[in-house]
C-alpha cells in the first residue's frame, strides 16, 4: 500500500519519520528537528520494524528528488538495517506534486 496519502507535517519544510504497523498504516509522528540520530532511541523503543520518512519542501519546489535526497534515503536505509527497522517509503511533497521513492522503484 502506497503512503503518499499521508499528510502528516505543515508548514514550509519539514522533515518527519512516521512509525508504521505492519499493515503500513501510521502509528506515530516522530518530527527531525536535528540529526537522524535523535529519533533512533523512539525508534528503539517502540516495536515497529516499519517508518516511512515525510519531507515537505517550502513553496516554489519541485518534489522530484536530487542526488541529496538519494543519498539521505540510501544512509537511512544503511543505519536502518542492523536495527531490524525497514523504510517504507520516502515521500517528498511540495506544492501539490508529490514524489514516492517506492512508487519511483527507488526503494
Amino acid at each position: 500500500m502506497p503512503l503518499s496519502h499521508i499528510r502528516p507535517m505543515s508548514g514550509p519544510a519539514a522533515l518527519a519519520v512516521t512509525i508504521l504497523d505492519d499493515s503500513w498504516r501510521p502509528r506515530r509522528l516522530l518530527p527531525v528537528r536535528g540529526p537522524w540520530s535523535a529519533v533512533l532511541p523512539d525508534l528503539l523503543m517502540d516495536e515497529s520494524r516499519w517508518i516511512a520518512l515525510m519531507q515537505r519542501r517550502p513553496s516554489g519546489s519541485i518534489a522530484t528528488p536530487g542526488p541529496a535526497d538519494i543519498a539521505l534515503t540510501r544512509a537511512i536505509i544503511r543505519s536502518l538495517r542492523p536495527l531490524d527497522l525497514r523504510l517504507a517509503d520516502h515521500l517528498i511533497e511540495a506544492r501539490d506534486q508529490r514524489f514516492s521513492f517506492r512508487d519511483a522503484g527507488l526503494l
